[in-house]
């Protein structure tokens, strides 16, 4: 079992910037802001956790 922790409390993998989501592939899991978590989606990485609104809120803006 994995400890997922709040990716809030966590810095994004990439930029370094507060992460929104947690991102697993396979048996590797990212925390990440949404700017960089599209390279992981669209190879095959899936939300695991973090706060889904925000992309909503940050699209409308």
């Amino acid at each position: 079992m994995r400890v997922i922790h709040p990716p809030e409390r966590r810095p994004c993998y990439q930029c370094g910037e507060r992460s929104n989501v947690v991102v697993a592939r396979g048996h590797e899991m990212w925390y990440s802001c949404w700017d960089c978590s599209a390279a992981l989606l669209e190879h095959g990485g899936l939300i695991v956790a973090g706060d889904l609104s925000a992309r909503r809120r940050r699209r409308q803006s």
